[in-house]
C-alpha cells in the first residue's frame, strides 16, 4: 500500500476481500470490529474520480482482512462506481478499478484502503456504539 496516497493494488484487495468472506463465519466470534475511521480527505479522493458523471454517484464499500499484520487488521476498501444502463432499463454500478476487464468503464480508477477498525479507533462515548 502506498502510505502516501492510500491506494492498494487490485491483487491486494482480492487478497483481503478472500480473507475477510472465508474467515468471516468465525472472524468475528474471535475478533471485535464495530466500525471503522476513515479520513476524510482520501474519501474525497474516491468521490474526485467520479465528478464527471452525472446523476446519482455511488461508492462501494469492500470488507477485507490485511493478514499480514499482527494481529490482523479489518480493512475497509473503497471503490467509486459507475452507473451502467441494462437492456431491461435498470442501472447496474460497476466499479472503477484501472484494468478491470469492462469495455463500459474506460481507464477506471483507484482502489482505496484508508480505514483504521473500531477498536482500537472509537467514540466510546457515542450512541451508537463505540
Amino acid at each position: 500500500m502506498s502510505q502516501q496516497d492510500k491506494k492498494i493494488d487490485l491483487a491486494t484487495a482480492q487478497t483481503w476481500t478472500q480473507t475477510w468472506r472465508s474467515d468471516e463465519s468465525d472472524y468475528n466470534k474471535h475478533n471485535e470490529c464495530n466500525a471503522f475511521l476513515i479520513p476524510a480527505e482520501d474519501l474525497q479522493g474516491a468521490l474526485e474520480e467520479m465528478k464527471n458523471q452525472t446523476g446519482n454517484k455511488f461508492i462501494r464499500a469492500y470488507l477485507g482482512v490485511d493478514t499480514s499484520t499482527t494481529p490482523s487488521t479489518e480493512k475497509l476498501i473503497i471503490v467509486g462506481t459507475k452507473p451502467v444502463p441494462q437492456k431491461d432499463g435498470s442501472i447496474v454500478y460497476k466499479d472503477l478499478i484501472a484494468g478491470y476487464d469492462d469495455a463500459t468503464l474506460g481507464s477506471g480508477g483507484s482502489i482505496w484502503d484508508f480505514s483504521e477498525p473500531c477498536p482500537p479507533n472509537c467514540d466510546d462515548d457515542s450512541p451508537i456504539g463505540g
